[in-house]
């Protein structure tokens, strides 16, 4: 089983994914150049928030992620859009979308770049020619100028989460151990990691999934990439 099998639920969700994207909602739409009526791939959608965001705005989402629950989420606040519980690295649109996104995340689950690589490829297979992606994950660089190895997180319900962060240079890996602990209850524990990359790394594999990587930027604010920033997000064009 792989880590993330287990470790996203809608407790996790409730907790730690934004509840409110309806700002950043319209930068990601500004960024892909859509307009009302447009189909857009939502790759790794959870429980849909953006893709809510973006039918507000008239545009026909299409979702993909493997936890069930959030697949059932999506569908219920956002009956305009299409869910679908796949494997996000398999699944392909049908018929393609007019542009695309991977956001927060959720890529560079695998350690092995050919595992990841299966994301950019299905994407590439969901959109028509000249359709843009929005490719958004973890500065590495932030990460080693910040790094902070113990994080405690409190809860107005009593949960505390402690985090613990290590990085395998070898590998290329942020590794993190969640202990969930909160009283009269057992302790709560989960293993994650996420492939570091860097800017060249991440245009590397968009050239070869049939990509032409376009602007490199900082957030979904449009602001140029910056070493201080924590995201790393890459706007690229489908061949």
């Amino acid at each position: 089983m792989n880590w993330w099998e287990n470790f996203f639920d809608q407790d996790y969700a409730r907790r730690f994914l934004p509840a409110e994207v309806e700002n950043e909602a319209s930068q990601l739409l500004g960024l892909l150049q859509l307009q009302s009526g447009s189909r857009v791939f939502d790759q790794c959608c959870g429980q849909g928030r953006f893709s809510q965001a973006l039918a507000r705005r008239g545009l026909t989402p299409v979702g993909v992620d493997f936890c069930s629950d959030y697949i059932q989420a999506a569908r219920r606040e956002c009956p305009q859009g299409e869910f679908h519980c796949q494997d996000a690295g398999t699944f392909v649109s049908e018929p393609v979308c007019d542009g695309g996104f991977n956001v927060y995340s959720s890529f560079g689950y695998s350690e092995r770049d050919q595992d990841n690589a299966r994301l950019l490829r299905a994407a590439h297979a969901s959109l028509r020619p000249g359709a843009r992606l929005v490719l958004d994950t973890i500065n590495f660089a932030n990460v080693v100028a910040n790094f902070r190895p113990s994080l405690i997180r409190d809860f107005e319900d009593g949960l505390v989460v402690e985090r613990l962060s290590q990085i395998d240079w070898e590998r290329g890996l942020l590794q993190q151990r969640w202990f969930f602990r909160k009283q009269g209850e057992p302790e709560r524990q989960h293993f994650t990691q996420t492939r570091m990359f860097m800017p060249r790394d991440l245009a590397e594999l968009l050239r070869a999934a049939g990509f032409e990587p376009l602007d490199l930027l900082s957030g979904l604010d449009g602001a140029p990439f910056e070493r201080d920033r924590p995201r790393l997000v890459w706007v690229a064009r489908r061949l």
